[in-house]
């Protein structure tokens, strides 16, 4: 399994708490990363297979083109 920067498992769930702290619960962000999990046959333990850079781009993305 690929590890992140931080030296955790790449998976759903480590993104979300990464996200979750940089971004806040409600964020878009935190939602996306919701709904992959929901869908994931493996939940938070599915791996992230992206660029961890460009996967935490897309996520700021998400976050900072909110629609309020």
């Amino acid at each position: 399994m690929k590890t992140m920067s931080t030296g955790q498992p790449s998976t759903l769930g480590n993104h979300r708490k990464i996200a979750a702290s940089l971004f806040g619960e409600d964020s878009k962000a935190v939602a996306f990363l919701d709904s992959k999990i929901k869908e994931s046959p493996n939940g938070e333990n599915e791996e992230v297979l992206s660029d961890e850079g460009q996967f935490v781009n897309l996520l700021a993305k998400l976050h900072f083109n909110r629609d309020e």
